[in-house]
């Protein structure tokens, strides 16, 4: 089996699905405090650019304005979420590359620091049948299922990633014969550097450099 993996945000889409999730969240009045909370979102993308991101406090912000909602409810506004901010920022060059690898028979994989209720439906978008994300815990207890508000699991973030692939691998039972990875940030670089052969999209400076030093191939899919 050939894998070929790929990051979500900055590299398959022009931007972050979790940032305009946010102000999504904001336009349908979920955010108490919004001003506040939007400018510490800011500051946290920020630490995230510059590698500095502590993921932890990150979803602990973000997702508290999930908690005790309905899975459903969210579900039906991810839905249209997706349809109207983030099919049309798919990069064409993204769309073009994921049909190569299907037409060459390869496995896809969507691997993303995101959370998962906003990557699965993107990849199903997308026609990639397998997600790797953030887990969100889910009360299922309750009458109707509902989110906590919290995450678990191990986070699908810098070496995370690794963690994560290497956990699908063995749960299905899978010794690739050649693994592709896909990124734009300098947080993948665990992954790039784990796989057969990596490939930077749009890279920040510090994956540019990177790249450049190891010989690695470069695609530029914002000119």
């Amino acid at each position: 089996m050939r894998l070929a993996l790929f990051d979500l945000d900055d590299t398959l889409l022009d931007g972050d699905c979790s940032d305009r999730w946010n102000l999504w969240m904001f336009e349908q009045g979920w955010i108490s405090g919004a001003e506040a909370f939007l400018a510490r979102a800011e500051q946290m993308q920020q630490a995230y650019h510059a590698g500095q991101l502590k993921l932890e406090e990150y979803l602990a912000m973000t997702l508290a304005p999930l908690k005790n909602r309905l899975v459903t409810e969210v579900e039906k506004e991810v839905e249209r979420f997706v349809a109207t901010h983030i099919q049309p920022r798919i990069f064409a060059q993204a769309l073009a590359c994921l049909a190569d690898h299907r037409q060459a028979g390869d496995t896809l994989v969507l691997i993303s620091a995101s959370s998962r209720h906003l990557v699965a439906p993107i990849a199903k978008m997308l026609g990639i049948a397998h997600v790797l994300a953030v887990d969100l815990s889910i009360d299922k207890e309750a009458e109707e299922a509902r989110y906590t508000g919290e995450s678990e699991g191990i986070f699908s973030y810098r070496g995370g990633k690794v963690l994560r692939l290497q956990q699908w691998l063995m749960e299905h039972q899978i010794t690739p014969s050649h693994t592709m990875f896909y990124s734009d940030s300098r947080n993948d670089l665990p992954l790039l550097q784990y796989v057969d052969c990596p490939v930077v999209v749009n890279p920040d400076p510090v994956l540019a450099e990177v790249a450049s030093l190891e010989g690695w191939q470069r695609l530029d899919w914002r000119t």
